[in-house]
């Protein structure tokens, strides 16, 4: 994730927060990062997905369940995001993976 300013572990841990607390806006409140970087952070994951599995095992130490669950959750979130529905009430739950 080239040129971002936070740590790739602060970001799997965001974004890692988003999948389980199914909002952007729980990360936001939980990580004091604006709603709006968490959804750039979703969009460039997707991108770097090597470095962040990375972060997700190493750092957060996953099992390889969870890390397939968030990637599944973070395809889910992007698409939502694109089409600018990701404000709207139960944007995303994670049972809905």
């Amino acid at each position: 994730m080239y040129r971002l300013r936070t740590p790739p572990a602060e970001v799997a841990r965001a974004l890692l927060i988003v999948m389980r607390r199914g909002s952007l806006s729980a990360a936001e409140e939980i990580t004091g990062h604006k709603y709006e970087t968490i959804g750039r952070w979703l969009r460039r994951a997707a991108e770097h997905a090597e470095a962040i599995t990375q972060a997700l095992v190493h750092d957060l130490q996953l099992s390889q369940l969870e890390v397939d669950a968030f990637w599944s959750f973070v395809k889910k979130s992007v698409r939502m995001l694109e089409q600018g529905r990701a404000r709207q009430a139960k944007w995303a739950h994670v049972g809905d993976v």
